[in-house]
């Protein structure tokens, strides 16, 4: 009988492939028009897929290559959630910046398809913002150590 771990990796696996196949085939669609809202819609679509893609991959990885709880992987999970924090508060001042040319940009359109796709990159952006800030918080809520150890110093490695 298959584990829940077992289930969920090979889920993921099926998930990934899903995303592959939607990239690729949207891609050869994307390649075949030519009208310019068109085009951007299927681009839409293959990056995000491409996105998913990527994320379900690093989320395998995350549960397949996690290093053993040694001092120096505590410390670099340290620093990287320190640069992960630094940097988003970085890359904020700029999605206010685009957030507000968009909305000028808007205002400045009547096409009722570029308005619609600028409405959508302002909405996408607040909810990918409100996303990126609750992975941050949970990021930063775990255990440096996800095996608990006797003592803070104790390195636990399983064998």
């Amino acid at each position: 009988m298959k584990t829940n771990d077992e289930k969920l990796r090979e889920t993921l696996k099926k998930q990934i492939e899903v995303e592959k196949e939607t990239t690729e085939m949207v891609k050869k669609a994307e390649e075949r028009v030519s009208e310019t809202a068109v085009k951007l819609a299927f681009m839409e679509i293959r990056l995000d897929s491409l996105k998913h893609q990527m994320f379900l991959e690093g989320f395998l990885d995350m549960l397949d290559v996690t290093p053993c709880d040694e001092w120096s992987a505590k410390a670099q999970r340290y620093v990287d959630r320190v640069k992960l924090e630094r940097t988003v508060n970085s890359i904020k001042e700029k999605e206010i910046e685009m957030l507000s040319l968009a909305k000028e940009s808007l205002q400045n359109t009547s096409d009722p398809i570029a308005g619609f796709m600028l409405n959508h990159l302002i909405e996408d952006e607040k909810h990918h913002r409100d996303t990126l800030m609750k992975l941050i918080r949970i990021i930063q809520q775990s255990p440096l150590q996800s095996v608990k150890a006797e003592k803070g110093s104790d390195i636990v490695c399983e064998d």
